[in-house]
């Protein structure tokens, strides 16, 4: 699974840093009346399913959390009006006033159900991990005080930022969860409509909701009405629908944002990962990955400097935490000073110990078998992806390795990775607000047993559950020193950050996190 969250962003930069999505323009805005706002995105979302798909990207439009996570790092009411949480519990109270997309009312019940859902690891939810602690828990709703309370067997560090901000199916969905891959069964502020598959997906206002976050809802001037998202695979002509106004919304990277640049148009700029590298170690699959000497060799073969030029057009930076999103709950730089310099001798004397022996045709091999690497991407992660892993491949290559480029969408990404594991590796790690996040794809058993996606890694696991028993920042000491410890096996390599741009026409935002607007934040201009 793509590790993908929603998490706090940043307000649109042509506005100013302002929580009043008109920026600080108020009644000089001329705003548009129930518009049409429509969104550009590089690749279809297969199944709108929060809990099954993987439509992360959209799926606030349709559902609400418990509560929201401002950019400075505050949380502001959602479903909830009310709410305690610490290490072992949690608390929330409902708004009397929420309905579901159906009419039907949402209740505590309802709420507990869902949680109680995406929490069994064994219903294999995207979400689990995520928008979930990862350890037993239970969770109760007294419809008659509009009460939810979430009770934890074991310790947990982050519970408000993770089932705070779960989006929560109505009852709908929860007794017929087929409906939800191509419909929408939430209390959030849009409902879906119309779905042309590989096409568009249209999204119709619900009137009268007020409770968005901190009570945010739809009768705002400038809400549009309707919000289609329309598939549009390459970068270059989404910034001439930009251009010719057919759309309102559109991430654009490379050569494209210099045609943009001389049109003045509002930006939200978001940090997101660029390139990072993540290794096979089935053992029992026979992975080359499985063996350090061969992991350090192959980094050791990267400038990684130059890998970050690459994987982010020269507007990034180098990566110093799994966690990009911001406001971090675990603050510092993990990285530097934890993967090996740049050397390609050493690299080659690495694999010469591991037994893996050139060729005349220069191509390493050990035991009868050639040194073969399946590299697997995202092109519709940025339009540097593709340049990247011919960077890195070029490099491996040249170590002696035979090299294999496989680009995936996003909705087969996960069967790769878990279901048919025919990878060495990847160079997409994902994007995460919370340390706790990356747990179930870092320890437990390999697939097809679990989902993690690196090794056995002791220290890693130690430190993790010595974290779990407490809350930031006291906690933030042991997650950064786990981090560090997959660094030093290699276990995971983030290698550099990007900032990604969206461009605005003739309409305001604020981000939520990676890719999708705040949905009550969005405004239509005239």
């Amino acid at each position: 699974m793509v590790v993908a969250f929603v998490a706090a962003g940043l307000v649109a930069a042509g506005c100013g840093a302002s929580s009043d999505p008109s920026g600080g323009r108020g009644d000089e805005v001329p705003y548009a009346e129930d518009g049409t706002f429509t969104m550009a995105l590089l690749e279809d979302l297969g199944s709108l399913d929060p809990y099954r798909g993987t439509a992360f990207r959209v799926d606030r439009l349709a559902y609400d959390s418990l509560v929201n996570l401002q950019p400075d790092g505050r949380f502001v009411s959602g479903l909830a009006e009310e709410w305690t949480a610490d290490a072992l519990s949690a608390r929330f109270v409902l708004r009397d006033d929420i309905t579901c997309s159906d009419g039907t009312p949402l209740t505590a019940s309802d709420v507990a159900a869902a949680i109680s859902y995406v929490s069994d690891p064994e219903n294999g939810s995207g979400q689990y991990g995520i928008n979930t602690p990862t350890v037993p828990l239970t969770a109760t709703g007294d419809d008659a005080t509009r009460t939810v309370t979430v009770a934890l067997e074991q310790p947990f560090a982050f519970l408000l930022n993770t089932i705070g901000l779960l989006p929560i199916v109505c009852r709908a969905g929860m007794e017929d969860p087929d409906l939800l891959a191509t419909a929408s069964a939430g209390t959030g502020p849009f409902v879906v409509t119309d779905i042309v598959p590989g096409q568009s997906y249209t999204f119709t206002r619900r009137d009268g909701y007020t409770w968005g976050p901190g009570g945010a809802g739809t009768s705002e001037p400038g809400t549009p009405a309707t919000i289609v998202v329309r598939i549009v695979p390459n970068e270059t002509t989404a910034a001439n629908l930009l251009l010719s106004g057919e759309v309102n919304y559109a991430k654009i990277s490379g050569q494209d944002q210099q045609r943009l640049a001389e049109q003045s148009f509002d930006t939200l700029e978001v940090a997101a990962p660029g390139a990072g590298l993540r290794f096979n170690q089935n053992e029992a699959d026979g992975r080359v990955g499985a063996d350090q000497r061969v992991r350090q060799a192959l980094v050791q073969a990267l400038d990684l400097e130059e890998v970050i030029q690459v994987s982010t057009g020269g507007t990034g930076r180098a990566a110093t935490s799994l966690v990009q999103v911001e406001p971090r709950a675990c603050a510092g730089d993990n990285v530097s000073g934890h993967l090996p310099e740049h050397d390609p001798g050493a690299a080659e004397a690495l694999l010469d110990q591991a037994g893996w022996v050139r060729g005349p045709d220069g191509v390493r091999v050990k035991d009868g078998t050639p040194l073969m690497l399946d590299l697997h991407y995202l092109p519709s992660s940025s339009s540097y992806e593709k340049p990247t892993v011919e960077l890195i491949a070029q490099k491996w290559e040249a170590l002696g390795a035979q090299v294999t480029l496989t680009a995936d969408t996003t909705v087969g990404y996960s069967d790769v990775l878990f279901e048919h594991r025919n990878w060495d590796a990847v160079m997409q790690l994902g994007t995460a607000y919370l340390p706790s996040a990356w747990v179930p794809f870092l320890s437990g058993p390999l697939p097809p047993e679990g989902t993690n996606l690196g090794g056995v890694n002791e220290d890693y696991e130690e430190l993790v559950a010595q974290a779990a028993t407490m809350t930031p920042p006291e906690a933030c000491d042991y997650w950064n020193r786990a981090e560090q410890a997959l660094y030093r096996d290699l276990d995971i390599v983030p290698i550099s950050d990007r900032i990604d741009v969206f461009y605005l026409r003739r309409a305001e935002a604020e981000a939520a996190g990676y890719v999708n607007p705040i949905p009550t934040s969005i405004r239509l201009l005239d």
